[in-house]
């Protein structure tokens, strides 16, 4: 619960957002994940100039075939497959977190750091997934789509 005397804490930010590539490219789409730090001015986290998000993943996008599930059925088994692969991805930062990895900083210093994901960046699509919640409804409450 307390970091160690001189630790740094490192407060990651990943942002998705599902892509679709050009159209000639045969309707293809992308799935990147990407990882930021918070201490990082947003001025600077957004410009891909500054190199201040870093790429460290794609997701699947292959359509799975739904011949003999039912659309929940189908549902269920994109939203295991996401965060599947989300665990996957970012099991290293568990580690990294609880017992903390040396970095070095901008200014040449080792530091012992502790990076904490903070923050997960998505659009509604991507945030009804993440959730489990279904299209339409509030990825926050339990209010139906009426509501």
């Amino acid at each position: 619960s307390h970091l160690p005397k001189g630790a740094t804490l490192a407060p990651v930010i990943i942002p998705t957002d599902k892509t679709q590539l050009t159209q000639f490219s045969g309707n293809k789409a992308a799935y990147p994940v990407y990882l930021t730090i918070g201490n990082i001015p947003k001025a600077t986290r957004r410009k891909p100039s500054k190199h201040a998000c870093v790429l460290v993943a794609y997701l699947s996008v292959d359509k799975i075939d739904r011949s003999r599930m039912n659309e929940q059925e189908h549902r269920s088994r994109v939203q295991r497959v996401f965060h599947e692969s989300m665990r996957i991805v970012l099991e290293p930062l568990i580690n990294a977190g609880n017992n903390g990895i040396e970095m070095t900083s901008s200014d040449g210093a080792v530091r012992h750091v502790f990076p904490i994901l903070t923050c997960y960046v998505a659009d509604y699509p991507e945030q009804c997934l993440v959730t489990c919640a279904k299209y339409g409804t509030c990825v926050k409450c339990k209010a139906s789509a009426k509501e």
